[in-house]
């Protein structure tokens, strides 16, 4: 969803996609906190940490003119697309080496992140009422699935890590921005990146076991 809306944090105005990104980051470790634990919640906030740094930092590279002759720049914007692919590889890079890269905490943070950002910025910008009712509807459902019934087994969470993106097209059908957003792009790359980490140990398990 477009941002059509500025809030006003003490003396900063920020764009309501920020708010919706704090809550989304907040919401999403305190779930792993809860159902995985202190140190899955470390690793994912480590992961978390790497790739909004990764993400504004990364508008001085591709922009530095403009960064040069405005510093504060970095405030308000991000590295783009360049930026988001690098910082959630990365995170992802990291959350492999930590041996996180298959866990049902992390799909569940996915779909938790991704469900309250799109349900927030639905909720604080304007747009119409079929693609708000359809993104806060298919993300609820999604997530409340996941909840449910991502870990109970292996084929349920490679289905749920299947349905993700899927639900999330269905979604960005809707919305202003199509098939174009970044938050779709961040969806795609975790998810294939996830079920190959999935698939990959199943296939060793059964060769393992002959």
């Amino acid at each position: 969803m477009p941002v059509t809306t500025w809030i006003t944090l003490f003396t900063l105005t920020v764009p309501s996609s920020w708010i919706a990104a704090i809550a989304a980051l907040a919401a999403a470790y305190a779930v792993v906190r809860i159902r995985a634990g202190k140190e899955a919640a470390a690793v994912y906030s480590d992961a978390a940490f790497l790739f909004v740094v990764i993400w504004k930092l990364s508008y001085a590279v591709f922009h530095f003119g403009t960064f040069i002759k405005s510093p504060l720049s970095l405030l308000y914007y991000n590295g783009g697309l360049p930026g988001t692919i690098i910082g959630l590889l990365w995170a992802l890079f990291t959350l492999h080496r930590k041996g996180a890269g298959r866990s049902a905490w992390l799909l569940t943070a996915a779909v938790l992140l991704q469900a309250v950002y799109q349900t927030s910025m639905a909720l604080f910008n304007e747009g119409g009422l079929l693609p708000k009712t359809v993104t806060i509807g298919a993300f609820t459902v999604l997530l409340i699935a996941v909840l449910i019934k991502a870990g109970t087994t292996s084929s349920w969470t490679i289905q749920l890590a299947i349905l993700f993106p899927v639900v999330h097209l269905f979604v960005a059908a809707v919305q202003p921005d199509g098939f174009t957003g970044l938050p779709l792009l961040a969806t795609g790359i975790f998810s294939v990146y996830f079920i190959f980490m999935n698939v990959r140990f199943n296939i060793s398990e059964r060769e393992a076991h002959g």
